[in-house]
């Protein structure tokens, strides 16, 4: 059993939807990169995110994945944005995100989805800032 407290992912992080589709950036160029499910899409002008960030791929293939972003960038609408708060560290929230089995949260039967009020209860170990 582990030392630290058990906490859920709902307590250390907020999960944030993107409506940025893929097809409305073809004219968009920039510095801030975005990204999808199959990794970085582009530079473009904007970004959503101002800090280091985990999505995870919420619908269609790969769904369920997470990736760590760095900040200053964005994601589109097929993933949904992590944000870890001051009490987590990034790496550490997506390395705890790797090892959950978020398979179990999986709905729909030709396209799979996943959604963060429906895992936001799964639970990790949380160590003081310094142990992470």
């Amino acid at each position: 059993m582990s030392k630290w407290e058990m906490v859920q992912l709902g307590d250390v992080c907020s999960g944030k939807s993107s409506n940025i589709a893929q097809k409305d950036l073809k004219n968009n160029n920039g510095q801030y990169p975005i990204f999808g499910a199959s990794g970085f899409i582009k530079n473009v002008d904007f970004f959503v995110h101002d800090c280091n960030y985990i999505s995870i791929v919420k619908d269609g293939a790969g769904v369920g994945r997470a990736t760590l972003h760095p900040a200053n960038s964005s994601v589109i609408g097929t993933m949904q944005a992590i944000i870890p708060k001051s009490t987590v560290l990034p790496k550490y929230l997506y390395y705890a995100i790797t090892k959950m089995d978020l398979a179990r949260y999986f709905t729909g039967a030709t396209i799979p989805h996943i959604y963060f009020k429906d895992y936001q209860k799964e639970t990790l170990p949380l160590p003081p800032l310094h142990t992470q």
